[in-house]
């Protein structure tokens, strides 16, 4: 019966269904599983589901390593979280997440480890993002006080067709030194700061770096994916009136870029970014009035299209740090995390806070995530190989 189905309208047919569907159905017949595993069928789906805001789950992970899931499709959204077994996760730091691959770090060796948890398939990277490397002018200084990294991402290069990993190094320096006149900087004294961003090819192993003209300035680790780019807020450093950029780097161009903001959100704000669905939003906190504005960049670096969302009471959150995750198509709420330690759906029409609760009672400071759900294979090296686990 299925070979007299067109196989256009058995990939219509089932880029439209539940992914456990999609898996289930790949034992219909050989023609069917030759459709599921097709590269190009995979990133239809990918498409399909990243427009129609579907098919993603939240993810948490407990410093202690235990690991959960939420099925944000599902009419159950706003209950309790289901623990995941991915045993070989328990080490690793979230980096970020792109086409439905979630990417990892192991804080001691700096290695890399990447898992599809839908498909549970998984892989280590090696020597990707080494310990103690950053930019060759600075690492045998005897100035260098020391390097701490900032910030961290994840994302998809269309271009090079290769996934990179990016890390954000601060380094200070501890005596005073001259830096060349040519850079418009002059003498510097101690504390002296400089930030570089270090781009890793996953695929090919390359490794580039770039000195930033920004610095860090909140407490925001993991980039945010959007539009091809990792965000963070910034400052930069000929402008020290300009506390809240948002800037990305587009990981396609290589180049730097500022996102420009409403124009109510001043420099009297403090600044969050985060995704609904494919959106950059902003939670923008007036600490005066108490009351947290919540936009959406509908269309991505058109200034006129930020849409405000909401504003949130204060007093309903009581946060010093918020991260905004995600928005339930099915109703009017907002999944936000607060201080690493606390997940709550956010009622936008009731003005009402309900706490998202694990299955087992909570021990730690944790991570969170947003994932796709998808048949995404694992990044391979130039020779098409890559070691599964």
């Amino acid at each position: 019966m299925s070979d007299r189905i067109s196989p256009e309208v058995v990939a219509e047919i089932l880029v439209r269904s539940e992914l456990q569907t999609i898996l289930r159905c790949r034992c219909v017949c050989q023609q069917w599983r030759s459709i599921i595993d097709d590269t190009n069928f995979i990133k239809y789906h990918i498409d399909y589901s990243t427009k129609t805001n579907t098919n993603y789950s939240f993810y948490l992970k407990e410093v202690n390593g235990d690991f959960y899931n939420l099925d944000l499709d599902t009419i159950n959204a706003c209950e309790s979280l289901e623990i995941c077994n991915l045993p070989n996760i328990i080490s690793g730091t979230l980096i970020g997440s792109c086409n439905g691959l979630l990417c990892f770090r192991n804080e001691k060796s700096e290695d890399v480890f990447i898992v599809n948890p839908t498909t549970r398939k998984e892989c280590w990277v090696s020597g990707i993002l080494l310990a103690n490397f950053h930019n060759s002018s600075t690492r045998l200084s005897p100035d260098v006080n020391s390097v701490v990294w900032t910030g961290y991402g994840f994302g998809y290069d269309h271009v090079a067709d290769d996934y990179k990993v990016v890390r954000v190094a601060e380094i200070s320096y501890s005596h005073q030194r001259v830096v060349n006149a040519d850079n418009g900087i002059g003498n510097s004294n101690a504390g002296f700061l400089e930030y570089e961003m270090v781009i890793c090819y996953v695929k090919t192993g390359v490794v580039r770096v770039l000195k930033m003209p920004y610095h860090t300035r909140t407490s925001q680790k993991v980039g945010v994916l959007a539009d091809g780019a990792l965000h963070w807020v910034m400052g930069r450093y000929d402008d020290l009136s300009s506390p809240n950029v948002i800037v990305g780097y587009n990981l396609g161009t290589c180049e730097f870029l500022e996102v420009p903001q409403p124009d109510s959100v001043g420099n009297g704000f403090r600044v969050d970014i985060g995704l609904f669905g494919t959106w950059l939003c902003i939670f923008a906190t007036d600490d005066l009035d108490m009351c947290i504005d919540v936009w959406m960049m509908k269309e991505y670096g058109v200034k006129e299209s930020w849409t405000k969302l909401c504003s949130i009471p204060h007093i309903e959150t009581c946060y010093d740090f918020i991260r905004p995750l995600s928005f339930w198509k099915r109703g009017s709420e907002v999944l936000l995390e607060l201080d690493d330690a606390r997940i709550v759906w956010y009622d936008i029409e009731k003005k009402r806070v309900r706490d998202v609760l694990l299955r087992r009672s909570q021990k730690s400071y944790f991570e969170t995530i947003i994932c796709l759900r998808s048949l995404a294979p694992l990044p391979s090296n130039e020779n098409g190989e890559m070691d599964e686990i």
